[in-house]
């Protein structure tokens, strides 16, 4: 274990905690506010609806999709030839999340951009693919460090990583970072002391109930449809589309790497005392 390198990552972990929303983003906000406060009125309501309906049936189907989405097997060997070049453990998980973050950065960005050419047509579209390819993301990121997908416990994770991740206020973020370390907190005790499923389960119920799916999804859709409000402009539909895509994929593959990272650190060890 590389010591040093370690420290460094537990660092980069602080500042992110501590990040309100891009400078990017926030120049976004304030050159396109408002076009797209136009572009909203135009939106019914019916349309901001169905798009939070959708997030939460996908949502729901989380330990299917799990199981459809990702080859386990490749990112591990990834990860694995990575190991013996890299030598570390944490370096190699490292260096292959970044590379799922990245793909699938410019994956969203093309995917953002072809719907997006369609106008609010391609908004229908747009959702479901946008979000499988977050939750895509999040469960490679999360194999790359040694976390299965599939049990129960990690749905909430992934969940809770999807919250903190598309949020762009800073007081949202440190609330779903609570909830988010709450978990950590819950699974390093099972990894440590072996606690049974039914306990877990009970402890994750608990969190689960302060912010219940449907309202995530309802907020959320809300969110993702005022941004992508300017969709339905043809001329820049396309433009935004790719440019929003593009953004949030970074911010959920950020959330998942950094998160991912903090468990793996405290589950090792390193420069910390086991949870009692």
């Amino acid at each position: 274990m590389d010591e040093d390198y370690a420290k460094h990552a537990k660092d980069e972990i602080a500042r992110w905690e501590s990040e309100g929303p891009g400078f990017i983003a926030q120049v976004g906000d304030v050159v396109l506010w408002p076009a797209q406060k136009a572009a909203e009125i135009l939106v019914p309501e019916s349309v901001q609806e169905a798009v939070a309906k959708a997030i939460e049936t996908f949502l729901a189907s989380l330990d299917f999709a799990a199981r459809v989405l990702i080859d386990a097997e490749e990112v591990r060997a990834r990860v694995s030839s990575l190991r013996e070049v890299a030598g570390d453990d944490l370096k190699s998980a490292d260096q292959a999340a970044k590379h799922y973050w990245n793909w699938h950065v410019g994956y969203a960005a093309t995917e953002g951009a072809v719907t997006g050419a369609f106008g609010l047509v391609g908004l229908a579209a747009d959702i479901p693919a946008l979000f499988t390819i977050e939750l895509r993301l999040i469960q490679q990121i999360g194999i790359c460090y040694g976390f299965g997908v599939y049990k129960e416990n990690e749905q909430e994770y992934v969940l809770h990583i999807l919250r903190t991740g598309s949020t762009g206020d800073l007081k949202a973020k440190l609330e779903f970072l609570i909830g988010l370390k709450e978990i950590e907190q819950i699974l390093l005790k099972v990894a440590w002391k072996k606690m049974n499923e039914a306990f877990a389960r009970k402890e994750m119920s608990r969190i689960a109930a302060l912010a219940a799916l449907r309202q995530f999804a309802k907020s959320l859709g809300i969110q993702v449809t005022k941004r992508k409000a300017l969709q339905m402009i043809p001329v820049v539909g396309a433009l935004v589309g790719a440019s929003f895509n593009g953004t949030f994929t970074n911010d959920i593959g950020r959330a998942a790497y950094m998160s991912y990272r903090r468990r793996w650190i405290a589950e090792s060890g390193v420069g910390d005392t086991p949870v009692s």
